[in-house]
Parts: C-alpha cells; sequence; structure tokens
C-alpha cells in the first residue's frame, strides 16, 4: 500500500529521501511520521509547517542522526 504525499513538494522530497535511506514514513491526520530502521529515532512532518526554514533544519536533524548513512 502506497502513502499519500506531501502537499508541499519539497517535503515530499525529503519523506521519499527518509524511505530511500530505510526510514519507515507513514501519515497521521496532522503530520507524517518517520521512524528509522533501528527505531531509536522518531521524526515529525507536518502538513503545515509555518517556519520558511522547516525543511533546511529537518534535512540538518535527519543527517546528524547515525543511523541516516547507515542501509
Amino acid at each position: 500500500m502506497t502513502r499519500p504525499s506531501h502537499p508541499r513538494k519539497e517535503l515530499e522530497r525529503v519523506l521519499r529521501d527518509a524511505e530511500a535511506h530505510g526510514w519507515q514514513v507513514t501519515k497521521s491526520r496532522k503530520y507524517f511520521a518517520m521512524r528509522c530502521s533501528c527505531g531509536r529515532h522518531k521524526k515529525w512532518v507536518h502538513l503545515t509547517p509555518s517556519d520558511p526554514r522547516y525543511e533546511r533544519n529537518l534535512r540538518k536533524w535527519l543527517e546528524r542522526q547515525p543511523c541516516w548513512e547507515q542501509r
């Protein structure tokens, strides 16, 4: 079963990158949840973020996680 896409294209790219790195992405009512393969890291991606730097901050957080580079 495929998940619904994020309404903002730049955040959809982040979600697809996370899935490519082995993270599980699920959709909730107000956000998407990303969980790493080791199960220790979880991050929520809001549907309507108000911060213009939201995507950049999200990518930087993902890159700092030790399991981001592991596949």
